[in-house]
């Protein structure tokens, strides 16, 4: 099973990230930018399943990466984890705005533009791609 929901939440968040971009491309920002962080945050929830079996309920992506790098710690992958750390300290800025899109595009009194959403969109990506590269290092493999 842990395997199934793993690769469940991973194509949710690929979808997530299609969304957001389709969303973009037809200038619905705010759209777009809760899209991007939801993807995010399901790919991790994704890894995090995939190394510890276990489901996480947190929506925070920098907590979610948080939990990452200590399961990863747990399972004896402490280099990988480091990385991760040291990922989310260089970023810590990017990951808090990504966190907080969610939020803002759904209940913010301002409506996201095509700059604000851009450069979210860029980070979202980045972060997945971040995310594929661990998953390849951990498992050898994507799922």
């Amino acid at each position: 099973m842990s395997g199934e929901y793993a690769v469940l939440l991973r194509k949710r968040a690929l979808n997530a990230l299609k969304w957001a971009e389709r969303a973009f491309n037809e200038g619905d920002y705010d759209v777009a930018v809760r899209e991007a962080e939801y993807a995010v945050q399901l790919y991790i929830k994704s890894i995090i399943y995939r190394v510890l079996g276990e489901e996480v309920r947190g929506h925070n992506i920098r907590e979610l990466l948080g939990i990452l790098a200590l399961s990863l710690i747990e399972e004896g992958l402490k280099s990988e984890a480091e990385n991760l750390i040291e990922y989310i300290r260089k970023h810590r800025r990017e990951l808090a705005e990504l966190s907080e899109a969610h939020t803002r595009a759904t209940y913010g009194l301002i409506e996201y533009n095509k700059e604000g959403a851009t450069i979210l969109l860029r980070i979202a990506k980045n972060v997945i791609n971040m995310l594929k590269n661990l998953e390849v290092k951990i498992f050898g493999e994507n799922i």
